[in-house]
């Protein structure tokens, strides 16, 4: 596809210290890019000098700076919609590409809708890191849950076209609303190769510390489960809240299948109290256990682990505690 036109989309604020080695990564990418869109939301350092002097020396680096301060989502939603090529690459302020990101992704993504690939962690100030070295999957069940990296997304325009408005459906990351269109569409194709390197430090947007419970294995299952019955009807308030925005997204981008309305379905179920609803979620678990995690898996450990994510899940949304 090396006729076809692409974007590259960078939304900055407060950039100034990695900056400028990010924007030579974009601009090494053996895949000819049409234009690099730059927003920025209101830097107070030196982002926009670095900005500007980058587009006096390369026409395609085009610049833009917003009044006033939209915040991550307006800023991307905003940004996105300014470019012009049938094809957007989204990208991060502070992480690194690998030169022929864009001409892999281009390679791969065909009739898709959205391309993803692998992104590595790193640190340059000794904040801790940890890569998740297995094949995820991105069916829709699974994104109900989860989602995909803005990052590492390059997506055809037309899915701009298939996503409710935001205000509609209220407060959901960008990548949130791309990720589960394109997947509600079945039309998502990974590169299995790392073609990012995601900055980790102190101060970055999307920045959390490693959480050594995270990883796969029998004591950190089991840890699970014991936090998420003690903290459950704490929680759960809140997840309402979160999945019934993740409903209405799912009812704006009106996608159509079993596996849409059944998913839609469990949105709706998971937005509601009561043992019924519960029991009814558990069914639809236990029926999607072979897609519903990181890795598709069978046998007698991924049932139960299916059965009981009605509580376990909620460990995984304990951010949502008002710190």
């Amino acid at each position: 596809m090396q006729n076809e036109h692409v974007s590259i989309v960078m939304c900055t604020y407060n950039g100034e210290k990695y900056l400028c080695e990010q924007m030579d990564s974009l601009l090494r990418q053996t895949y000819p890019v049409d234009e690099i869109i730059v927003q920025d939301d209101g830097s107070t350092d030196a982002t926009m000098a670095i900005l500007k002097a980058y587009a006096a020396s390369h026409p395609e680096v085009k610049v833009f700076s917003n009044t006033s301060g939209r915040g991550v989502n307006n800023n991307f939603f905003s940004a996105l919609r300014r470019a012009s090529s049938d094809y957007i690459a989204i990208c991060d302020q502070d992480d690194l590409w690998e030169p022929d990101k864009i001409e892999k992704q281009m390679a791969a993504i065909g009739d898709h809708l959205l391309c993803t690939c692998r992104t590595k962690p790193f640190s340059s100030d000794g904040s801790a890191v940890r890569y998740d070295a297995r094949v995820p999957n991105y069916n829709l069940p699974r994104m109900l849950y989860s989602s995909i990296a803005g990052h590492t997304m390059l997506i055809n325009r037309r899915l701009l076209d298939m996503i409710p408005d935001q205000a509609a459906v209220g407060k959901l990351y960008y990548d949130v609303f791309l990720a589960l269109a394109a997947s509600a569409n079945n039309s998502i194709v990974l590169v299995n190769e790392v073609l990012v390197h995601h900055r980790r430090y102190e101060g970055a947007a999307t920045y959390s510390s490693a959480d050594k419970h995270n990883s796969p294995s029998l004591g950190n299952g089991f840890y699970t489960l014991w936090w998420s019955l003690r903290h459950y009807s704490e929680i759960r308030p809140y997840l309402h809240d979160y999945f019934q925005r993740r409903y209405r997204l799912l009812m704006g981008i009106k996608a159509k299948g079993e596996t849409y309305e059944d998913v839609t379905a469990m949105a709706a179920l998971e937005g509601r109290s009561g043992l019924t609803n519960m029991l009814q979620l558990c069914l639809y678990h236990i029926k999607y256990r072979h897609h519903l995690f990181y890795t598709e898996g069978r046998g007698l450990v991924n049932y139960l682990r299916s059965a009981l994510y009605c509580i376990m899940q909620v460990y995984s949304y304990r951010n949502l505690l008002p710190k």
